[in-house]
């Protein structure tokens, strides 16, 4: 089985927060909670492990949350998710290391 082809990620090259706004990332026209869906990350094989932080989620509690995702040190990391929408707020992604994260997103 092959895996999905995802139009157009973007490598994210900050390491300061980047806003998603209605599936563009790098949009600073001011995102807002459900206009985003993530699906697909890839974190690239680094010397130390690189981390996406993805802000815009709802916890348990009703509150905004973020998620952390991992890398590795030995091979590329794939996360698929099928259109994770941002319900706790504006979608921003902050990479720990630039470069070294691919990330698909959807209106």
């Amino acid at each position: 089985m092959f895996a999905p082809i995802i139009d157009d990620p973007r490598l994210i090259h900050s390491t300061s927060a980047v806003p998603v706004t209605k599936g563009q990332i790098g949009n600073s026209a001011g995102g807002a909670a459900g206009d985003t869906q993530l699906l697909q990350v890839v974190i690239l094989k680094n010397a130390g492990p690189a981390t996406l932080t993805i802000a815009g989620f709802r916890g348990e509690d009703g509150a905004a949350r973020n998620i952390v995702l991992t890398g590795s040190t030995t091979a590329d990391t794939v996360y698929n998710f099928a259109g994770l929408r941002n319900s706790g707020g504006a979608m921003t992604l902050t990479a720990s290391v630039a470069d070294t994260c691919l990330v698909a997103v959807t209106s």
